[in-house]
């Protein structure tokens, strides 16, 4: 989905372009109404041979702009065609144009070669212009020598910085290092090396003079030649060595600084220590940004904000917190810096500095998203839940559907107590991340609690097929498969529960006791003689071995397991004697597993504290069932309340 700004300048630009181009037919009409007026009362000389030029024209654009391809190429076409307006020839470029948004990249080069062709050698501009077209025409299709070809004459012709940083493209998709390198010395050579900090400092005594209109069309102009030659070096440096990228970026940092080019040598030094951090190489990145410490305060500031993240990483919170004040006092409005202090001060945790550090960010810069993402986790964390969901959702409407965002939404509308909004926004959430375990479990959890147990139980099993080893979806299902009175069903899940928790008795003798359920107590024995040999002093096998043991007129074995009953019972009576290792607790938790395979709720650009996870749903017994349980109590008992809760997720 769109957001609904970017919608409205949509249908407002839908709107003016439609109204443009009624406007721009009514004037055809009306330019033709006159010719024929004229021609009727013989005024033929009176006729404007320009006017009706520049109405065909701007027709043709606004059919252009309105996207309808195929009346405007019509429109030029004719007007091409037309021996009533010689100068028409370099309209086949607006024709080149709309083939290559077409996509159609031959024939635009076709109608580009064809207006070459016509351009006298004078216009040495519009040549260069046609030429670059061409080139990136070529690109498109894969064909890199022949756009190569059409970037050096560029080059040749005249410094173009646009031409050049396509060359390192080309060199780039082909492959070969010493092109790569030829091509990004052409880069930097073509783009000027002085700086408009220098002519700032000479006019500070004219502050008119610094923010007038060419003064900013040079900034802007500069920025984006500085964005080619960072962007091209970040793209070539880990390829054109063959020892290997930190080479690479040595080499580019050498022929910017040979170039008088130092602010941008930095930057690639920059972008060498975020290489490192990349392939987490964090000693020689923190090597890296200790360099920047002697630098200008601008540099230094992003560098000693980069530090304090890698020490918040590996834990050294001293070292972190002293070059996060670093950073703010190189630089009191980074917002960057006060993210960092924030991180720092949730992981010591203090989570109300934190969120004052992530209040002042967000207030410094109000589209700073790691600041917004962690307000809305610590509000989360105090207690504050308005708040959490309101900066969770600002996030989601600047990164439309953001996962990360509409899964905290989810999680905080059902902390508030509102389901119904967190099934609406995991469900949303469920439709970008379809496979996601944590995800389809957390629907499930929702869909029991509002009682559609039929997508409940769909959800948990799609969750299961994802990630088989999430205890609280075994658990689910087999208490499901349990209250259903569907134990062939339910076995397999607590054989799998009890895979996954061997040490844990509980799932073994919920096996035992679906095999009984269902008749089968040959089976039954076999199990509950290998949960004793593993679990010699549990009461509750033991009383089942008995039980069985008796039903099937196994009299010695019978009376065998009766004392072995009385002295496990003595045992469990007696502290003093019993042993914690093998008198394990048959009513005890399973140990929970959060459902942190799906999205989890970690600071952005820091590690932050986790916050707790929601206990999984619990599906209580009805009473109905409960008494029919009761009802059907036969000679092992198991149907009674108390055995009959183990079966549940407690």
């Amino acid at each position: 989905m769109l957001p609904w700004n970017r919608v409205q300048r949509l249908l407002l630009m839908g709107m003016l372009q439609q109204a443009g181009l009624e406007r721009a037919k009514e004037a055809g009409k009306r330019e033709r109404a006159v010719c024929k007026l004229r021609e009727r009362f013989g005024l033929l000389e009176q006729i404007n041979s320009d006017l009706t030029y520049a109405v065909a024209v701007n027709l043709a654009e606004a059919y252009h702009a309105a996207q309808l391809y195929s009346e405007a190429l019509n429109s030029f076409t004719q007007i091409v065609r037309s021996k009533q307006f010689p100068q028409a020839h370099l309209l086949r470029i607006n024709m080149g144009n709309i083939h290559f948004e077409q996509q159609k990249y031959p024939s635009a080069i076709k109608m580009y070669r064809m207006a070459l062709d016509q351009v006298p050698l004078t216009s040495r501009s519009v040549r260069n212009r046609i030429l670059r077209n061409i080139g990136v025409a070529f690109m498109k299709v894969g064909q890199y020598q022949d756009a190569m070809h059409s970037m050096n004459g560029v080059l040749d012709a005249e410094p173009d910085p646009q031409a050049a940083f396509n060359l390192v493209l080309c060199t780039f998709a082909l492959g070969d290092k010493e092109m790569m390198k030829q091509a990004f010395s052409k880069l930097v050579e073509v783009v000027p090396s002085n700086d408009l900090e220098d002519a700032d400092d000479e006019e500070q005594s004219s502050p008119s003079l610094l923010n007038d209109e060419l003064r900013q069309e040079m900034r802007a102009r500069q920025a984006k030649m500085h964005s080619y030659i960072l962007t091209a070096a970040r793209l070539i440096s880990p390829v054109i060595e063959r020892s290997g990228p930190v080479p690479g970026f040595d080499w580019c940092i050498e022929a910017l600084t040979a170039a008088q080019h130092s602010a941008l040598a930095s930057e690639v030094a920059l972008a060498k220590a975020g290489w490192f951090l990349d392939h987490q190489a964090f000693g020689d990145a923190v090597s890296v940004l200790k360099e920047f410490e002697r630098k200008e305060h601008k540099l230094k500031a992003r560098a000693a904000t980069n530090l304090a993240f890698l020490y918040s990483l590996e834990g050294d919170s001293s070292s972190a917190k002293r070059y996060a004040d670093l950073a703010m006092t190189t630089d009191k409005y980074s917002a960057q810096a006060l993210v960092n202090k924030g991180n720092i001060a949730a992981r010591a945790g203090d989570l109300m500095g934190a969120r004052a550090h992530f209040m002042d960010a967000v207030s410094l810069e109000a589209d700073c998203m790691e600041a917004i993402y962690n307000l809305g986790l610590v509000s989360k964390g105090v207690g504050n839940l308005d708040d959490a969901l309101t900066a969770f959702k600002r996030l989601n409407a600047m990164l439309t559907d953001d996962t990360a965002a509409m899964f905290q939404i989810a999680a905080v509308y059902d902390l508030m107590g509102d389901p119904h909004g967190a099934l609406e926004w995991f469900e949303r959430l469920n439709m970008r991340v379809p496979q996601d375990p944590g995800v389809l479990a957390r629907l499930g959890a929702l869909h029991a609690r509002l009682g559609d147990e039929a997508e409940a139980v769909r959800c948990y099993q799609d969750a299961h097929r994802m990630f088989p080893a999430n205890m609280d979806v075994i658990s689910w299902l087999g208490a499901f498969h349990v209250k259903n009175e569907m134990y062939e069903k339910a076995a397999p899940f607590f054989e799998l529960a009890a895979q996954v928790q061997p040490q844990e008795v509980k799932w073994q003798l919920m096996v035992a006791s679906c095999f009984r359920r269902t008749g089968n107590q040959q089976q039954a024995l076999l199990k509950y003689k290998q949960i004793h040999s593993s679990h010699p002093l549990n009461v509750e096998c033991l009383r089942y071995l008995v039980n069985i043991c008796g039903q099937l007129g196994l009299k010695p074995e019978e009376a065998d397991f009766v004392a072995r009953l009385r002295k496990a019972e003595r045992q469990r009576a007696d502290p003093r004697v019993s042993n914690s290792r093998e008198s394990l607790d048959d009513h005890a938790q399973p140990t929970g597993q959060s459902l942190g395979h799906g999205l989890t709720a970690d600071l952005a650009v820091s590690t932050a504290p986790i916050m707790p996870e929601e206990p999984a749903f619990q599906m209580p017994l009805s009473k109905a069932k409960k008494a029919q349980m009761v009802a059907k109590r036969d000679d092992d008992e198991w149907g009674t309340g108390d055995l009959g809760e183990e079966l549940l997720p407690q």
